[in-house]
């Protein structure tokens, strides 16, 4: 089957949402699907890693990105009216899809202009929900005012599409809610993890015995306003003064990154905080596998239940803990893989909640073996691609 996948984000670009549809489009070519993602070559204020490796494992995925000429946030909805004039004028001559995916977000077009396709071409199309919700207090000026005009046109294109493939149970019960998407099909396509690549491992004393402490840390991802990193480096020292053996690592990028880096060394953390910047994902397990607790996102915004975080699927295959704000219960409940704050926390309770699960590895051991257990159950990517391809070929039969 020949397939189309619109997608604002895709590797070079790092983050899980490029992540989660490379490893999509990936599934689909090694089941001998032929895929072509087009996608923005101007990322905007995206970050990129461009030791990514891509397309290694099959002929039948390919990219054609837009061109770079317009900038962010113009960006978001240009560029994708641009591959699809290219692929009208170019690609549709050798190119024929049955298939129209397109992976949805709040403020770019990859589903408006996935939807005119399906229609130009009478073909079904179909939308992988990557977020429902936007946090614009974290955003620019240009881009706040930009958002309300562009909003509207992006929320419509759910109406039309053949069926909505949402990340958790919390956004398939809120969309199911709104009237102007009643006739509507969702379905649950959780964010899944690599059991292959993100698995325990033997040696997991190396970073410790680098630096010299007994305990480590971990937070991977963006670092951005909406992911609440500076909210836990402010509290380090009283961590930090209760277990001085215990250390950060610091995985990735963002417009944090600066206002973190400040932070740690206002706050003479730097002999205890170590920032690695962005790593290939090919590496993340290694660093997962050597630390002991994982932090998800620290943050104050409600909107954050609707999500499966994938930094956090990952600590949990390599049979780690983590704490974190409110996420999605299909991935913890009842503080059964991790530490659950309350959306309204205070500094002494993470504090305390970080104390208590540095010094209780017991509990570390436990919470990890309920983690690995779920994710095998329910967050494996090999089983939920191969329900997913069945299930758009049924589509595209029907």
């Amino acid at each position: 089957m020949n397939i189309i996948y619109f997608a604002n984000y895709f590797p070079p670009t790092s983050g899980a949402a490029a992540i989660c549809t490379h490893k999509i489009v990936e599934y689909l070519a090694r089941r001998g699907h032929n895929v072509l993602v087009l996608t923005p070559g101007d990322k905007g204020k995206s970050f990129k890693a461009n030791n990514l490796k891509i397309f290694e494992s099959s002929v039948n995925l390919n990219m054609k990105s837009s061109s770079s000429i317009v900038k962010f946030p113009i960006s978001l909805f240009f560029s994708h009216f641009e591959n699809l004039l290219r692929f009208i004028i170019k690609i549709n001559f050798f190119f024929k899809p049955q298939l129209i995916l397109s992976q949805y977000h709040t403020y770019h077009y990859a589903t408006v202009v996935g939807g005119l396709l399906s229609k130009l071409l009478k073909v079904p199309h179909a939308i992988r929900s990557h977020d429902i919700f936007i946090d614009l207090k974290s955003k620019s000026f240009s881009f706040r005012t930009l958002f309300p005009i562009i909003y509207p046109q992006i929320y419509r294109s759910i109406q039309s599409c053949d069926v909505d493939y949402v990340q958790t149970t919390e956004m398939k019960n809120y969309l199911q809610k709104i009237k102007l998407f009643k006739n509507v099909e969702f379905k649950i396509l959780h964010n899944g993890v690599d059991l292959n690549l993100f698995k325990p491992s033997k040696n997991q004393e190396f970073l410790k015995e680098k630096y010299g402490c007994d305990t480590i840390i971990s937070f991977i991802g963006l670092m951005s306003e909406d992911t609440g990193i500076h909210n836990f480096i402010k509290v380090l020292p009283e961590v930090f003064k209760h277990h001085k053996e215990t250390h950060l690592l610091l995985i990735g990028d963002g417009p944090y990154k600066k206002y973190a880096l400040n932070l740690i060394k206002k706050l003479k953390l730097k002999n205890q905080v170590h920032f690695l910047g962005i790593l290939p994902h090919e590496e993340i397990p290694f660093y997962v596998n050597n630390s002991d607790i994982g932090i998800g996102r620290i943050t104050h915004e409600d909107l954050w239940r609707y999500f499966v975080p994938v930094k956090c699927l990952e600590y949990m295959a390599c049979n780690k803990p983590f704490i974190t704000t409110p996420v999605s219960q299909d991935v913890i409940k009842n503080n059964d893989v991790g530490i659950l704050l309350r959306k309204n926390f205070t500094d002494k309770e993470i504090v305390y909640e970080m104390n208590s699960l540095i010094e209780d590895k017991s509990l570390q051991r436990k919470l990890g073996k309920t983690g690995i257990e779920k994710i095998h159950n329910s967050f494996n990517w090999e089983k939920i691609l191969s329900e997913f391809s069945k299930d758009i070929v049924n589509l595209v039969e029907r």
